[in-house]
């Protein structure tokens, strides 16, 4: 069975060199390191703007770049590996430089001077990695510019990766959020997205998809009526994901209602006519 092209880059006309005599490819490329440089970078199956948007890569973001055209570049993230289409304007090429900070809100919003109420030039997610280079105060509040020439508030930033004490309590940072097929941020997240973005809190990566999840994720675990379920355990269905919250509660993003949302895991599989038997269990 040839590698999931989600994971590696490898086409009909192109493949990843490191792919060589494990898919037949007409040509094969080294990938060209570069890192994304807008907050949010859709990702597309295809290089086309109407093209399904299957995750976003976020700033700060390494990247292999191995082919460029039609002002899209076919990257692969070296952060969880996903294989997509970039708009070629969201990526600077080059190795990143080493980062001196990490926004550690849900969020922070980049401007074009160091003032709030300077014009706001892109927002960039929990976790972007940025390199500093300048610091200044401006009615009290202190910014940073960073090395694009925007600058962020410095009190978003840490030194260190933003962490939560587990994963529950990770997920509830995004409880509201809109749903956002693709999506992994404050802006929008799908339920995996919410479950990659929650892990990585805890220091941890993994994988995109559901699917991929599911046979990466911890442990499975066989509890035939879902009684005895642990917080920080997830809850596996065809095309969805729930994380349990403790008390019969569950965390996720839901494409019913669009939003993230806490429920009632009892009420909720009345509600949805969900049965125990269709969902696999995962202990991380």
């Amino acid at each position: 069975m040839p590698p999931d092209p989600r994971l590696n880059a490898w086409r009909t006309d192109l493949a990843d060199v490191r792919l060589r005599g494990i898919v037949a490819a007409p040509r094969y490329a080294a990938g060209r390191p570069a890192r994304i440089t807008a907050g949010l970078a859709p990702v597309r199956r295809a290089p086309d703007r109407q093209a399904e948007t299957v995750t976003f890569y976020h700033y700060g973001e390494a990247v292999l770049v191995f082919d460029e055209a039609a002002d899209f570049a076919w990257c692969q993230s070296l952060v969880d590996s996903y294989v997509g289409y970039v708009e070629a304007d969201r990526i600077t090429a080059g190795a990143p430089p080493a980062p001196t900070h990490f926004v550690a809100t849900l969020g922070a919003y980049a401007y074009e001077a160091a003032d709030l109420r300077a014009p706001v030039r892109d927002f960039l997610p929990r976790h972007s990695a940025v390199t500093l280079v300048e610091r200044r105060v401006t009615r009290g509040t202190a910014y940073g510019r960073l090395d694009s020439g925007l600058y962020l508030p410095l009190l978003c930033l840490s030194r260190e990766p933003p962490r939560s004490p587990d994963l529950a309590a990770a997920a509830s940072l995004y409880l509201g959020c809109p749903y956002l097929w693709g999506g992994r941020s404050f802006l929008g997240l799908d339920c995996s997205g919410l479950v990659q973005s929650a892990f990585r809190d805890l220091g941890i990566s993994v994988p995109r998809d559901t699917d991929l999840q599911q046979d990466a994720i911890g442990e499975a675990v066989a509890i035939g009526d879902l009684g005895p379920l642990r917080r920080g355990d997830l809850l596996y269905m065809p095309g969805h994901v729930l994380i349990c919250a403790g008390d019969g509660a569950v965390i996720h993003a839901d494409g019913a209602s669009m939003c993230a949302r806490r429920d009632d895991l009892a009420a909720l599989m009345r509600a949805r006519g969900w049965r125990p038997e269709t969902i696999a269990v995962r202990r991380p």
